[in-house]
């Protein structure tokens, strides 16, 4: 098996996990959260899951009705199986066109960020005001940003074209 092959799968698993390990670690692998220690913790998923902390008592997964959080992770496992195929097949084409639809998850959440869209735009901009979401901080209240889960599908997604372009 050649490092390229190992490339495409090694990325397409990343892709897929950084999706689903939300749901069994929010607080570390989310795709976005807020972290206001004193009031509000949320984390922001796949599927447009979000779950976090209001005063101290947790509160579970719930579904925003956000369907550009929907796409950016369907996008995300969707490059990432069609990667991991293209890892296993052994496929140029596929595993460079997987890679490409796995990074057009984070580079879509982030187009949504930039624009305040969605869940961003109605619930969390009324909460810390009009800021940069992408990363920020208000010292000593609140920080917010992209989550390891966003980067981990940016890793994922590079792996998967660079495994595709050396198959």
């Amino acid at each position: 098996m050649g490092v390229g092959k190992v490339f495409a799968i090694i990325g397409g698993v990343l892709g897929v996990l950084s999706v689903i390990l939300y749901y069994i670690a929010p607080d570390i692998i989310s795709l976005w959260r807020l972290d206001a220690p004193l009031t509000l913790r949320v984390y922001i998923g796949g599927f447009g899951a979000w779950s976090g902390e209001f005063i101290a008592i947790p509160f579970g997964p719930e579904y925003s009705a956000d369907i550009i959080l929907m796409i950016v992770s369907l996008l995300i496992i969707g490059g990432g199986v069609i990667t991991f195929i293209a890892g296993v097949a052994g496929s140029k084409a596929i595993g460079i066109l997987g890679g490409i639809i796995l990074l057009a998850g984070p580079a879509l959440l982030l187009i949504e960020l930039i624009a305040k869209l969605g869940v961003f735009g109605e619930t969390l901009i009324p909460l810390i005001g009009d800021v940069n979401l992408l990363f920020g901080s208000i010292p000593g209240v609140a920080d917010w940003g992209i989550g390891i889960g966003s980067f981990i599908a940016i890793g994922g997604g590079i792996l998967g074209i660079i495994g595709g372009a050396t198959v």
